[in-house]
């Protein structure tokens, strides 16, 4: 390391508060345009022909002497930034943290925001507004107003830098109140967010991070049942704002030709719908419209109300364009890092390294039927009810194979049984096809004195029958744990292994439960070789159920309705959907207790092969998140919260 190099490692970790170097302000941001040629076939956009090089490093490291840029900032592999990160590494088996020694100072982070361009962005909790003593003095009645008013809706979340849209896996340290007394801490989010606009900025990130053993996390809207985009102390990458979308009429590489998108990291499903209505195709997305789709949604595979015809949201990527863990810029397709294209397409976001852009199939204009309708029936007069439920649950084979879908709820309210349809999906159907095939189903309803108005809809295109279909938002509650199972077809095999499905879902509700879910089957019509979880290869259905918790639960109290429901509601779907027999679940929407994560959430014998590729790519352990590839060599130590939450410092098992 240069002599330089190792001042600023003695400054950085000097106890005491140490003030701005010198001449600080000038140093300029250490970013270079490149071009915009892609190994992809198509080019990089702007933002991400705007990129960290060895030659922007140096022209940054000549503007100060305070600071070794190229030894802090620089990528893996070189001489001075290897023995950096060693040392910064060796001393603990911990990331750094706010308060430790080798935590960076103020001054540190100000010459970071001056490379970065002004993107650093110091985290203040969406909710310090309610606060009248918290260390941001924030606090605004009205904004607090707004604040509460919107905590449930997904748009506050996906808005700001760190906010996540489950709370109980930050910590619950500064919630929406009316009590301005209360106190208000950063708990789970991360320290300081980089609102992303350009490669550069995202290459800094990476390397500031790897360099000074700092938590990385990466957020686009935060949609996660389990928190994987927070962490306490952490830096995050929010690329959210990486919006750009490009229409291909014709794309073509070893193993497609056709139209496609390109689009980058913040783009989300209404917004790449929106665009595929215009050039008058068709994109999967899933069915809730703000999903962010070129990060998390895709990488994790991405089920969709077109999966029973197109497969999986994953299955239709040709090709990303990255930022690795040792910060660099690379593509990933069939022909390019062929390993790292096979993981990202259904190994899980936040884990192989930041995703700048996608591209995918387009498909051609597809006209939708749509049908919502529901029935309800008192608990202790529940068996006809019960006998349309069945009706409709065994008829799922016949409805997959017509390449529907639907998205349905079962509500026990104490007294009252309520099934909700909302919405049976059926893509290239017509108002009668979709009769003709329903039309049994509806008679049997007829038969148990169910009354059942179905309201049906044709739409021309996918994004009109999308739109509003997910329904209102139910997020940023501390009062509910959910899981998830997927269910194989082999159970539709025979009437014995049937109704051991059936019966398991309706224990479920009779014992005080909901249960949602989708009847889809997304096979693989492509015949792709990826890491989607080989559970949804073989899916007939992907049901959601959940437990209460109390308000304001104790630690306690969180753990035991935690564990209730991973050990005892959660113990008959494993028995029912094993993995040994086809069963798993979707680790985007999952249970961060499920036992045999790995199997479940990726598949035992892709698991293997995505922890070869992530020690590949990630030998340091740049990228974390809970349960995700390589998560069991860390543990995030946040004391006794009831359940695993992201409010703690990260460390090496």
């Amino acid at each position: 390391m240069s002599a330089r190099g190792s001042l600023f490692f003695l400054a950085a970790n000097a106890i005491g508060a140490l003030g701005s170097p010198v001449a600080v302000r000038d140093v300029a941001p250490a970013a270079a345009t490149v071009s915009t040629d892609s190994s992809a076939g198509v080019p990089l956009f702007p933002k991400e022909a705007v990129q960290l090089t060895d030659a922007a490093l140096k022209t940054a490291d000549s503007q100060t002497t305070e600071v070794d840029v190229a030894a802090v900032f620089g990528f893996d592999g070189d001489e001075d930034t290897t023995a950096v990160a060693k040392r910064a590494i060796k001393s603990s088996q911990c990331k750094a943290f706010p308060g430790d020694s080798k935590y960076p100072k103020e001054w540190m982070w100000s010459i970071f925001d001056l490379l970065l361009g002004g993107a650093l962005i110091k985290t203040t909790p969406i909710a310090a507004p309610c606060y009248a003593n918290s260390a941001w003095s924030d606090y605004d009645e009205a904004k607090c107003a707004d604040i509460s008013a919107r905590f449930t809706t997904s748009d506050l979340h996906t808005s700001d830098p760190t906010s996540m849209m489950w709370p109980l896996f930050q910590g619950r340290t500064c919630m929406p109140t009316d009590d301005p007394s209360g106190t208000c801490t950063l708990g789970g989010y991360a320290s300081y967010s980089i609102d992303v606009k350009n490669v550069a900025q995202v290459q800094l990130g990476v390397n500031f991070a790897r360099n000074m053993n700092l938590r990385l996390t990466v957020k686009n809207t935060g949609h996660d049942y389990i928190g994987k985009s927070s962490g306490a102390g952490a830096l995050n990458l929010w690329t959210h704002n990486l919006k750009d979308i490009q229409f291909i009429k014709q794309y073509k590489s070893a193993g497609y030709t056709g139209p496609a998108f390109k689009a980058g990291a913040g783009v989300q499903g209404f917004e790449i719908l929106e665009a595929a209505r215009e050039h008058d195709v068709t994109v999967m997305t899933g069915i809730c419209e703000t999903v962010g789709w070129s990060g998390g949604y895709i990488t994790g595979g991405g089920h969709s109300p077109l999966a029973s015809i197109y497969g999986m949201a994953a299955d239709q990527v040709l090709a990303f364009e990255v930022v690795t863990a040792d910060g660099r810029f690379v593509t990933a397709s069939d022909s390019k890092n062929s390993d790292l294209f096979w993981a990202l397409r259904g190994g899980g976001g936040g884990t192989f390294g930041v995703v700048t852009s996608v591209i995918a199939k387009a498909h051609p204009r597809i006209h939708v039927t749509k049908s919502v309708f529901s029935f309800q029936a008192p608990v202790n007069d529940s068996a006809n009810f019960w006998k349309g439920i069945n009706a409709y649950m065994k008829r799922f084979p016949e409805f997959t194979n017509a390449g529907t879908y639907s998205y349905f709820w079962i509500w026990n309210y104490g007294t009252t049984l309520d099934f909700q349809m909302t919405p049976f999906f059926a893509p290239n159907h017509t108002i009668e096809s979709f009769n003709a095939l329903t039309k049994d189903f509806f008679a049997d309803l007829k038969s148990f004195n169910i009354s059942a108005t179905p309201n049906t809809t044709y739409h021309d295109d996918f994004y009109s029958a999308n739109k509003g279909s997910w329904g209102a938002d139910t997020l940023g509650v501390t009062t509910i744990r959910q899981a998830t199972r997927l269910f194989p077809k082999s159970l539709w095999a025979t009437e014995e292994k049937f109704n051991s499905f059936y019966t398991t879902i309706q224990d479920t509700v009779m014992n005080g439960h909901t249960v949602g879910g989708y009847h889809m089957a997304p096979g693989n019509p492509f015949k792709v070789d990826n890491a989607v979880n080989e559970a949804w290869r073989n899916t007939q259905s992907f049901l959601i159920t959940a437990n209460m918790v109390p308000e304001n639960a104790t630690p306690a109290q969180l753990k035991e309705a935690s564990d209730y429901l991973t050990y005892d509601i959660m113990d008959s779907w494993r028995a029912v959907a094993p993995a040994s027999e086809g069963g798993g679940v979707y680790l985007n929407e999952a249970d961060i207790q499920e036992p045999n994560w790995q199997t479940d959430f990726y598949g035992a014998k892709h698991y293997p092969k995505l922890l070869a590729i992530k020690k590949r790519w990630d030998p340091k352990g740049v990228f974390y998140a809970t349960t995700a590839v390589g998560s069991e060599d860390w543990e995030v130590r946040d004391g006794e919260q009831g359940t695993q939450t992201q409010n703690g410092r990260l460390c090496r098992v």
